[in-house]
């Protein structure tokens, strides 16, 4: 089912981005990805946005948190799975609130994987994506 859905993928790493956009299109997702908060924010505000974003907070301009904090403000939020190393923002109420996280170390990309599995599932329980958004907090 993953086929369904569409994850932008924001790293500011373009090694990081490449190595899960491959690991997710190999998981049958379609894939977009994004290096920086402009970007981010561009791609997420327009008609047709990603079912999902994997949101490292180590972004610049305008920073990860900064976008995730715009991104939970929507009428209609976008799940995000904060996916970056531990950092002081661990216990931010933005981050906090985020859909799922998932912290970056070694080579664990089963873990991120199955995160945001889980987190499609809650969001979307009808599968489909956008068609079937059911937000929940």
């Amino acid at each position: 089912m993953a086929d369904t859905y569409t994850i932008l993928i924001a790293d500011r790493n373009s090694h990081v981005r490449e190595l899960l956009r491959r690991e997710f299109i190999s998981a049958g997702y379609r894939v977009q990805v994004s290096r920086d908060g402009r970007d981010v924010l561009r791609m997420t505000n327009v008609d047709n946005p990603p079912d999902l974003l994997v949101l490292d907070l180590d972004m610049p301009y305008p920073s990860g948190l900064a976008v995730l904090e715009q991104l939970q403000d929507r009428e209609l939020p976008l799940p995000v799975v904060v996916h970056t190393f531990l950092t002081e923002y661990a216990n931010h109420p933005a981050v906090q609130r985020a859909a799922g996280f998932w912290e970056k170390r070694g080579n664990n990309i089963d873990g991120l994987k199955a995160t945001v599995a889980q987190v499609l599932q809650k969001w979307y329980p009808k599968g489909g994506g956008k068609i079937n958004r059911k937000v929940v907090k």
